[in-house]
């Protein structure tokens, strides 16, 4: 069952790294959704996710060399919770413009 707080994951696809290789590579990652517009989320280790008011999160699992999206909705506490109930390694943040920002905005 979805809530407010949280999107469907299913309807999300990594769109690989910012760049292909360096600083950007691994600091940023494209993420596309159901419109298939790509936005651009910044990587933090799980527990290190910094509590933005205004940002989306995704709570991500490795498998393999592959990035699974587990969780994603407000970014802070719940993200960090989430991720550890989902054995997620990272948390993907994007901040919210003040004007409608397509499908990965929060419900």
């Amino acid at each position: 069952m979805m809530t407010r707080d949280t999107i469907r994951t299913d309807s999300l696809e990594d769109a690989g790294p910012l760049s292909a290789s360096g600083l950007l590579a691994r600091r940023f990652r494209l993420w596309r959704g159901t419109d298939g517009r790509r936005q651009v989320f910044s990587v933090y280790a799980a527990e290190d996710a910094p509590d933005y008011p205004d940002a989306v999160a995704i709570a991500v699992r490795m498998e393999g060399t592959r990035r699974v999206p587990v969780w994603s909705g407000p970014a802070g506490a719940k993200a960090r919770s989430a991720a550890l109930a989902n054995g997620a390694h990272e948390i993907h943040l994007r901040i919210l413009p003040e004007t409608d920002s397509g499908a990965l905005a929060p419900l």
